[in-house]
C-alpha cells in the first residue's frame, strides 16, 4: 500500500499552482539459510535483507508545470532481523538527494546517489537482482550496491529515441585534495520493447575512511564479504584507483522468458604499485511459469588476474531459484547457490557470508519479501 500526502501551494498568486506529493514507499525481506562454511564453520542463520536489503523511503514531488518538478528520495536502509541501521549507520544511507526534473531537458540531482553501474545493469543482470545472495566476488562492481556516493552532482537525460545517458561526479569536499576520494560516471543505454542494452564506467580515487567526507568511506569496505580492497602482499594498504566498467543486455525472448547478459571489469590500483583486475561473465535466464511462478538459474565466470604478483584466480558461481508469489506485493522464494574458487585467494564468498575456509561455499535458503 502507498501512502500519499497531498497539497496545494499557490507560487504565483492568481496565476498558477504547484501540486506536492509525499509517497512512503518500503521492502521488508528475511531468510533463513542454510551454509556449508562461512568462516570456518557450517552455519544456520536468519538474514535480514535476504532477498533484497530492506528499507524505508519518501519520495517527494512537486510539480511546477510546464512539465518541471522538483524532485527528492530520502531512503533509509536497515536490518529487520536486528533492527539495526545499514549503510554504515547512515539513517538514509541508501538515498538522500533532490533535484530539478524536465520532460524536456532531463533530471539534475545532488546528494548521496547510485553510480551510472548501478542505474544501467540492475535490471540487465538478472542473477543479483532475482537472486537473493548472488553476487560478483566481492562485490567488486557494487551491482548489489554496497557503497553509494556522498556529494554526488547526477545528471539525467531524458530517453530521446530510446537512447538515455548519465553522468555523476562525487566531490571529496577535502580543502586542497581535490582528488582524494572522489569519484565520477558516466552511462548510455538503448531501449526497446524486448530488450536493452547499457554501458557505464566508473571511477574512484582514493576510495576509503582516510578521508571520511569524500565521496566513499565506511560502506565502501568493512563487511567480510567485501574483497579486494586492500594490496594483495599488504591488508593494511588500500586503494589508489578503482575502475569498474562494462556492458550488458537483457531480451524477453517471449512474454514468460527473459535472458540477461554482463560483461564487466573491475581495476584496482594499490598504494602498494600493485594491482588487480577481475573480469566477470554474467548470464541468467528467468521464467515465468504462471502468473504465480517464477523460476530463474543464473552461472558467473570470474577471472582475477594480479600485478606486481604472478598469480591468476578463478571463481564459478552459479544460483537456481523458485519464487511464488503469495500477491502482487508479497513473495516467497528458494534459493541454491554455490561458489568454487580457484587459487591462492580466490576466496569462496557469497553475499552476506564470511568467506569459506575451503574451495566452496553452498548455501540454501528460503525466503520472504514484501513491499510496500
Amino acid at each position: 500500500m502507498k501512502l500519499k500526502l497531498v497539497g496545494l501551494l499557490i507560487i504565483i498568486p492568481a496565476a498558477s499552482h504547484a501540486q506536492s506529493s509525499v509517497t512512503l514507499y518500503g521492502l521488508v525481506s528475511a531468510g533463513i539459510e542454510v551454509v556449508n562454511n562461512t568462516g570456518g564453520s557450517h552455519a544456520v542463520e536468519m538474514l535480514g535483507g535476504a532477498l533484497q536489503p530492506s528499507r524505508l523511503g519518501f519520495r517527494i514531488r512537486e510539480d511546477l508545470g510546464g512539465g518541471n518538478a522538483v524532485v527528492a528520495v530520502l531512503e533509509n536502509g536497515f536490518d529487520n532481523v536486528t533492527g539495526s541501521l545499514g549503510q554504515g549507520g547512515r539513517l538514509f544511507g541508501r538515498q538522500s538527494w533532490i533535484g530539478i526534473e524536465s520532460a524536456r531537458w532531463g533530471t539534475l540531482s545532488a546528494g548521496r546517489q547510485y553510480d551510472a553501474m548501478w542505474d544501467n545493469f540492475t535490471s540487465t543482470t538478472t542473477a543479483v537482482g532475482n537472486i537473493g545472495l548472488l553476487d560478483h566476488p566481492g562485490d567488486a562492481d557494487n551491482l548489489v550496491g554496497t557503497w553509494r556516493y556522498s556529494n554526488a552532482l547526477k545528471y539525467r537525460s531524458p530517453s530521446i529515441g530510446g537512447f538515455s545517458t548519465e553522468a555523476m561526479y562525487a566531490a571529496s569536499n577535502a580543502a586542497g585534495e581535490f582528488s582524494f576520494n572522489r569519484a565520477f560516471s558516466f552511462g548510455l543505454s538503448y531501449q526497446q520493447a524486448r530488450w536493452r542494452l547499457a554501458a557505464a564506467y566508473v571511477q574512484l580515487d582514493h576510495p576509503g575512511t582516510a578521508n571520511e567526507n569524500g565521496a566513499v568511506s565506511n560502506d565502501y569496505g568493512g563487511a567480510p564479504f567485501l574483497l579486494f580492497r586492500n594490496s594483495p602482499l599488504n591488508a593494511n594498504v588500500g586503494v589508489r584507483q578503482q575502475r569498474n566498467y562494462g556492458v550488458g543486455a537483457y531480451y524477453d525472448v517471449s512474454s514468460k522468458l527473459r535472458w540477461s547478459l554482463l560483461v564487466d571489469q573491475a581495476r584496482y590500483s594499490y598504494l602498494d604499485s600493485t594491482g588487480f583486475t577481475l573480469t566477470n561473465y554474467d548470464t541468467a535466464l528467468v521464467y515465468r511459469i504462471t502468473p504465480a511462478i517464477d523460476a530463474t538459474a543464473a552461472y558467473i565466470y570470474s577471472r582475477g588476474s594480479y600485478s606486481g604478483i604472478v598469480e591468476t584466480d578463478h571463481w564459478n558461481t552459479a544460483s537456481i531459484a523458485l519464487g511464488y508469489h503469495l500477491s502482487k506485493q508479497t513473495d516467497v522464494r528458494i534459493i541454491e547457490a554455490f561458489q568454487k574458487g580457484s587459487g591462492q585467494r580466490a576466496a569462496a564468498s557469497l553475499y552476506l557470508n564470511a568467506p569459506s575456509t575451503s574451495s566452496t561455499q553452498n548455501v540454501v535458503m528460503v525466503g520472504i519479501r514484501h513491499l510496500f
